[in-house]
């Protein structure tokens, strides 16, 4: 068994404590074994099964999870370009995208829909170690109302896209069925609209509480769960009150709306994927025009966003970092960019963003026993990077200054000298 010592960095272990400089971590093959100052060989092992890396002060931190992933959304500059890119070329992407995350340093990720049975594939062959990628949970095609802001297509022209369009309790119940048959952890419903389609805005709720309640009791009685994108504040209390367990977005939430997510932050999480919004007002009028932007009213709508989301930071509602990545104005690779916005945007501390990505990550992939914090005991998703994040946190979107990335205890990137040391 090989076994790995990070000496003299400065530990950021996701817990929340603070930094601690001079630290050590051991790690014997996928485990991290020990963390403490001036830590010494295992008497056990061979030198020659030792790497020793001398960190300099360098961070110490866990891997970060994704969790609002699209890895079926790739480059597109329209959602129709998702439905109508072939499936093999899709799944060709998929496999590059989920290098690009973890190379990134997001080690896990939350599927938030792709399409067909692309994710479970991958996931598959990622956990078979046949490819590199993080640690998944793998969702399936999004389920959404008929006029739902995916359903784009003349009525004359039927596709199997990234949507599958279900009507009524029965319907969804049906799809939930489905989905989970085909090996989904999780299923996702569109509850709310999207203003980048002007006929079911984002402040239209589109699904019924009857509705949305039939699919959460179908994927939890399987033991999965439900995953929304929910703008509207109708939309938001419609998913609180049937029970789903990963709410995206909630942007326009009024008092009600805030309470009810308050009273369960125990059990839901909040992913309110704010780079969709940062990058389309950004960059999207070069795609589409300024006054298509204008009129989706984004710029309105992430100003709510961030005074709503820096309630639910202050009312210790867990809020999770993922962007909607993968359209041209909002590119894979990019999704550290979430955390700068935590603390520039929404006024959360460094340390909470890197919590919220690192410990919430854990709580959120259902590992919270196993990743997610750096402690003896868990599993050995590590970063180590060149400069401290707490003093700048936009370092982390910089994949120059991620010098090592570890899962499980093995080597995605290593950028640093090892060496063999002859005793303990």
């Amino acid at each position: 068994m090989k076994a790995v010592l990070l000496r003299n960095g400065l530990l950021i272990d996701g817990t929340g404590k603070d930094a601690q400089a001079g630290m050590d971590v051991l790690i014997e093959g996928h485990q991290i074994t020990s963390i403490g100052t001036h830590l010494s060989l295992p008497v056990h092992y061979d030198p020659a099964d030792v790497d020793v890396i001398e960190l300099d002060g360098k961070t110490i931190m866990p891997g970060m999870t994704e969790a609002h992933t699209h890895f079926t959304w790739q480059n597109s500059l329209y959602i129709q370009d998702i439905d109508f890119k072939p499936l093999e070329e899709t799944m060709l992407g998929c496999y590059l995208n989920a290098q690009t995350m973890i190379k990134s340093g997001f080690t896990s990720c939350v599927s938030a829909a792709a399409r067909g049975r692309v994710d479970i594939a991958l996931r598959d062959a990622i956990n078979q170690g046949l490819i590199v990628g993080p640690r998944m949970l793998a969702n399936g095609a999004e389920i959404s109302a008929t006029g739902s802001f995916v359903d784009l297509h003349p009525n004359h022209v039927h596709v199997s896209g990234l949507s599958i369009f279900a009507d009524g309790e029965d319907a969804v119940r049906r799809t939930v069925r489905s989905l989970l048959k085909e090996g989904a952890d999780l299923v996702k419903l569109n509850v709310s609209g999207e203003s980048l389609t002007p006929h079911a805005r984002s402040e239209m709720t589109l699904y019924t509480l009857k509705e949305v309640r039939a699919a959460v009791e179908e994927a939890h009685a399987r033991g999965k769960r439900v995953y929304t994108h929910a703008r509207s504040s109708d939309s938001v209390k419609i998913c609180v009150e049937a029970g789903v367990d990963i709410i995206g977005h909630a942007d326009f939430i009024d008092d009600e709306a805030f309470e009810m997510l308050v009273e369960h932050k125990n059990r839901l999480f909040v992913v309110p994927a704010l780079n969709w919004l940062v990058s389309t007002l950004e960059h999207g009028a070069q795609y589409f025009g300024q006054e298509a932007i204008d009129a989706t009213g984004y710029k309105e709508g992430l100003e709510i966003a961030l005074s709503n989301m820096n309630r639910l930071y202050k009312a210790g509602v867990r809020i999770l970092p993922g962007g909607d990545y993968g359209f041209k104005w909002c590119p894979h690779g990019g999704y550290a960019r979430d955390l700068e916005h935590f603390v520039k945007l929404v006024g959360m501390t460094p340390m909470d963003a890197i919590v919220s990505a690192t410990k919430y990550g854990g709580q959120v992939m259902l590992m919270e026993d196993k990743i997610g914090t750096i402690e003896a005991g868990k599993l050995a998703d590590i970063l180590v990077v060149d400069g401290n994040p707490l003093d700048n946190i936009s370092i982390l979107q910089d994949h120059d200054k991620l010098h090592v990335v570890m899962k499980d205890g093995a080597y995605i990137v290593n950028k640093l000298p090892i060496r063999q040391v002859q005793g303990a």
